[in-house]
């Protein structure tokens, strides 16, 4: 009789630790399972000390997990693709031809880089994701040689061919009067194209390489936005 007793109190703790609810419905597949909404009329509020890293969400069962914040980031349409460089008086062009007349523009600083896909060794964006992505790039040369075309340009190297395209530019000769140079001293550019993994992005300016004053307090920077 005893054991019959022990054996009904062990099976009915067993049906508490493993037992299923429904809510509106009579077949439970997990230990909460709600058919129908819910609602929270109170909860508690983060304080400003702590940050969230962490957040509900539904998978293709209906089944609430946590993801990271970081995850949805880094896999959602728009991403965290932004990146801004910039040259001062630092900035310089690398001895690597782009297209004929063409030359790499390096840039000493990196202000922004969210997705950390700027080699600042070879000074290339490697697009992580395909999309549609903004660049600008933007060129203010203190001192001008006069006769001479001053151009800012942006590139795609093909990350499955290795070809390198002009994708948008701004050239124009300098032009003076009288030994003024009464051009204007900056060239911008700015396009929206269509990136598949892997290709890369480079900027690069035309000017005659001999003059090494045509860098002294000139100033450089790009932007890079993946907007879908």
């Amino acid at each position: 009789m005893n054991f019959k007793f022990y054996f009904f109190v062990i099976g009915l703790f067993s049906s508490f630790f493993y037992c299923q609810v429904g809510i509106n419905t009579s077949d439970p597949t997990a230990t909460l399972d709600v058919n129908g909404n819910t609602r929270i009329r109170t909860a508690l509020v983060l304080p400003d000390t702590e940050s969230a890293n962490k957040i509900m969400a539904f998978d293709s069962n209906n089944l609430v997990s946590t993801i990271d914040l970081n995850r949805i980031f880094s896999n959602s349409p728009n991403g965290q693709t932004i990146i801004k460089g910039l040259g001062g008086a630092g900035f310089s062009v690398l001895p690597l031809s782009l297209l004929s007349g063409w030359q790499k523009v390096s840039f000493p600083v990196l202000e922004i880089d969210e997705g950390l896909n700027f080699n600042s060794t070879n000074q290339e964006f490697t697009a992580p994701k395909t999309g549609i992505y903004n660049l600008y790039f933007f060129l203010d040369m203190a001192s001008l040689s006069s006769a001479s075309t001053l151009g800012a340009g942006i590139f795609k190297v093909d990350g499955t061919t290795g070809i390198t395209s002009l994708l948008s530019e701004e050239s124009f000769l300098n032009i003076s009067v009288l030994g003024i140079n009464v051009s204007s001293p900056v060239r911008k550019t700015q396009t929206i194209v269509k990136l598949n993994a892997g290709d890369k992005i480079v900027f690069g300016m035309k000017a005659p390489l001999l003059d090494i004053g045509l860098f002294a307090n000139s100033k450089a920077s790009f932007t890079i936005w993946r907007m879908k």
